[in-house]
C-alpha cells in the first residue's frame, strides 16, 4: 500500500510520519512501519488478506489515520486482498494547538510554580463533561503555556486541592511505628488512600505542612497557604478562565489546528477558611480509616474535582483544616473490601501517588478469576454541610447501605448459551442517569456478573437515578432488562433505600438491525457518519453516558452502514460528514438534525433497510 501524509489544514505533504500498520492485514508482529520522505510518501509491504488499520504520528501532530474527517474523530480500516496493490491513500494530520496566559496573585504580582490545567469539553448525556487534557506552570514571569493539545473546546484552570490524612494513619502507612503496623493493615491502608487520588507526603515535603495532627497537602501547582497569628488558614481556591469559580460556569474556548491561542489570563486571590471536623459512624460503630470527601454543592458532572478529602482516624474522627465558605457536600462512599491478597502489591512514587497493583505469581497463565460480588453492603453518606466564618464540629455522619439490583439473566434464540467465563464474564453495571462516573471510588472497577445459575446481583450504590448497563457475550445483544414491564437499560429508574430485585436481564441472538447505503450524487459516500438519535427529545439525555438509543456507524468504502442493537421505537437517522460538527451528543445540534433528518420506526428483531444522502448542516 503506499500514500502521503498532508496538513489537514493547508494540503500541504508531512515528512518525518511513523505510519504503522495493525490489523487482520497485518502478519505476525511486528508490525509493519514506515516514515514519510519530504513528499509526504509511504509505502507498507508484505501486507496481506483481511483489514487494514494504521497510526501516523508525528511530534507537534495528533495521532490520525485514515480517512479521519476531523480531530479526534474516527477512522476507516481498508479491506486487502492477497496480491492487491492500493495506491493514493491519503491520512490528513491536524497540528497541535496551545493555550498560554499569564497568573497573577491579588496584588497583581506573578505567581510562580503555578501549575493551570486544560480540559477539554464533551457533551455525555446531554450535559457538558470535561476532561484533564493537559496543564503547564507558570515561570518567574507568571507565564504558562500549555502545548500538545488536539483541536477542540477547552476550560482552562487553576485547581486547588486540599488533602488532610491524620498523622496516625501517616506514621503506620510510611513505618514509623504507631498503631497496628502489620503488612496487611499497611495495606489496607493503602487502598483507602489511594481513593483519595491526591498525592501522599510526608509533612515538611514540598507542598505538605503539619496542621495539628494531620498532614496538610494542597494540589501541587498551587499558591502556599498562609496562616495568620491565631493560626487560622487562609488558602487560594481553584479558579477557572476567565473568572469563575467552577469548571460548568468556564468560557469554553475553541481552539483550532495550530492555533497558539494568548492572553488566557487568570488572578488568583486567598479566601479565608474554617474547620470542618466530625465523626463518621457505620453499622458496627465508629468506621475507622475511610476516606472522606467534600464537593462543591450542586456541582455538575463537569465539576469533578473535590474542594477537600481526608481520611478517618481509627476512631472514626476526621478534620477539614481549611474549608472557604460555601455551600458543600461531604461524601462517603465505602464498597465492600475483598480480603487483601498474597499477591497483592503496594507502591508510593516520589510525588506521592499510590499505586495498586497484583503480581502473577510464577508459572500462572494470568490473573486470577474475579472474586464473587460480596454480600457486605457498599456503605454511603451524603450530607449537606454550610460553611461560613466559623467553624463547624462535632458532625455525627451515619453511614447508610446503599441499594443494589439483583435478578437474572435469559437467552432468546438458536445460538449456543455461554457457559462458564462466558457466562460469568459478563459486566453488570449501575450508571448515574446524568451521565457522571462512580469513579470517586473502587465502585468504577466492581461490576456485578451473573452465577452460573444465571441469578445476578450488582454492587450497592447510593440514591439516584440510575441506568442499567450491560455488555455483551460474543454472539449475543442486549434486548433489554425489564422490571415491572420498563427496561431498565434504556429508562432510567430511581434508586432509593429499597433494593431492585426480579430484574430480567434478555439477551438475543435476533437483534434490531438498521442497515442502507449513503450515496453523494450518484457514487458511493464512504466518508460518511450515520447517525441515530429518538424522536422524543427527552431521551437525548440524562440516560446514562452509554445510552442504547443514541448510535453512530461510519459508511464503508462502498457507502454501507449498519447500526446492530437499537431497541424499538422511533428514531430520526441522518447521514453527516465528521467535519460539520464537533460532538454529536450536544443536544443543540441534535435539535438541529431532528429538523431534516429521516424518522423510521425500528421493530423488535427486526432488519430495517434506509438509504441516505448526506446532509449539510449549517
Amino acid at each position: 500500500m503506499s500514500g502521503r501524509v498532508v496538513d489537514a489544514s493547508t494540503g500541504r505533504p508531512v515528512a518525518g510520519v511513523v505510519v504503522t500498520a495493525a490489523g487482520s492485514a497485518v502478519g505476525t508482529p511486528p508490525a509493519p512501519k514506515a516514515l514519510t520522505n519530504g513528499q509526504g510518501e509511504f509505502v507498507l509491504r508484505e501486507l496481506r488478506k483481511g483489514t487494514l488499520h494504521f497510526t501516523a504520528a508525528k511530534s507537534g501532530y495528533a495521532n490520525a489515520t485514515y480517512n479521519q474527517r476531523r480531530p479526534g474523530g474516527s477512522g476507516q480500516g481498508l479491506p486487502v486482498d492477497n496480491g492487491e496493490r492500493l495506491a493514493g491513500v491519503e491520512i490528513r494530520m491536524w497540528r497541535h494547538a496551545s493555550i498560554s496566559g499569564t497568573v497573577v496573585d491579588e496584588a497583581g504580582e506573578p505567581a510562580v510554580g503555578v501549575r493551570v490545567r486544560a480540559y477539554q469539553r464533551s457533551f455525555v448525556a446531554g450535559r457538558k463533561q470535561f476532561t484533564a487534557a493537559g496543564s503547564g506552570a507558570t515561570d518567574d514571569r507568571g507565564v504558562y503555556r500549555i502545548a500538545n493539545l488536539t483541536p477542540g473546546d477547552y476550560a482552562i484552570g487553576v485547581v486547588s486541592r486540599q488533602n488532610a490524612i491524620p498523622s496516625d494513619v501517616m506514621n503506620v502507612f510510611f513505618g514509623r511505628g504507631g498503631g497496628d503496623s502489620s503488612e496487611e493493615h499497611r495495606r489496607q491502608l493503602g487502598r483507602e488512600l489511594n481513593e483519595l487520588d491526591s498525592a501522599i507526603v510526608p509533612a515538611g515535603s514540598q507542598y505538605a505542612v503539619a496542621v495539628g495532627d494531620q498532614t496538610f497537602t494542597l494540589s501541587p501547582g498551587t499558591l502556599s497557604p498562609q496562616f495568620d497569628a491565631n493560626g487560622r488558614i487562609s488558602i487560594y481556591p481553584s479558579v477557572f478562565f476567565p473568572a469563575a469559580v467552577s469548571l460548568g460556569q468556564a468560557t469554553v474556548l475553541t481552539i483550532k489546528s495550530g492555533e497558539e491561542r494568548g492572553s488566557t489570563d487568570l488572578q488568583m486571590r486567598p479566601a479565608r477558611t474554617a474547620r470542618v471536623s466530625g465523626t463518621i459512624v457505620g453499622p458496627e460503630g465508629a468506621a475507622s480509616n475511610v476516606a472522606v470527601k467534600l464537593a462543591a454543592a450542586g456541582s455538575e458532572p463537569a465539576d469533578a474535582t473535590d474542594v477537600a478529602t481526608t481520611l478517618t482516624t481509627s476512631a472514626g474522627n476526621f478534620t477539614f483544616p481549611a474549608v472557604p465558605a460555601g455551600q458543600f457536600v461531604l461524601k462517603v462512599l465505602r464498597p465492600p473490601r475483598q480480603p487483601i491478597g498474597e499477591v497483592e502489591r503496594i507502591s508510593v512514587t516520589p510525588g506521592g501517588d499510590i499505586t495498586m497493583g497484583t503480581t502473577v505469581p510464577r508459572g500462572s497463565t494470568g490473573p486470577p478469576p474475579p472474586p464473587p460480588v460480596p454480600a457486605d453492603a457498599t456503605l454511603y453518606a451524603q450530607v449537606p454541610i454550610g460553611v461560613g466564618d466559623g467553624d463547624v464540629s462535632g458532625l455525627i455522619v451515619t453511614l447508610a447501605a446503599g441499594s443494589r439490583v439483583a435478578g437474572r439473566v435469559e437467552f432468546e434464540g438458536t445460538a449456543d448459551k455461554p457457559a462458564g467465563a462466558a457466562l460469568t464474564g459478563i459486566r453488570i453495571n449501575l450508571d448515574p442517569a446524568d451521565g457522571s462516573r462512580l469513579d470517586e471510588s473502587m465502585l468504577a472497577f466492581q461490576a456485578g456478573r451473573p452465577d452460573e445459575d444465571f441469578t445476578f446481583r450488582t454492587f450497592g450504590v447510593p440514591p439516584g437515578k440510575y441506568v442499567l448497563r450491560v455488555n455483551t457475550p460474543q454472539g449475543w445483544y442486549l434486548k433489554g432488562a425489564f422490571a415491572s414491564g420498563i427496561d431498565v437499560s434504556d429508562v432510567p429508574f430511581d434508586l432509593g433505600a429499597r433494593d431492585l430485585t426480579s430484574v430480567v436481564i434478555t439477551f438475543t441472538d435476533r437483534p434490531s438491525t438498521l442497515t442502507g447505503s449513503v450515496r453523494a450524487g450518484t457514487n458511493p459516500d464512504a466518508n460518511a457518519v450515520v447517525v441515530a438519535f429518538p424522536v422524543d427529545s427527552t431521551a437525548w439525555a440524562a440516560r446514562g453516558a452509554f445510552s442504547r438509543r443514541m448510535k453512530t456507524a461510519r459508511t464503508e468504502r462502498d457507502g454501507t452502514y449498519t447500526i446492530t442493537g437499537l431497541p424499538p421505537g422511533e428514531y430520526h437517522v441522518i447521514a453527516l460528514h465528521e467535519e460539520s460538527f464537533a460532538d454529536w451528543q450536544d443536544p443543540a445540534l441534535l435539535d438541529a438534525l431532528s429538523r431534516v433528518a429521516r424518522q423510521v420506526r425500528v421493530l423488535d428483531g427486526e432488519r430495517r433497510a434506509l438509504d441516505l444522502t448526506a446532509a449539510v448542516i449549517r
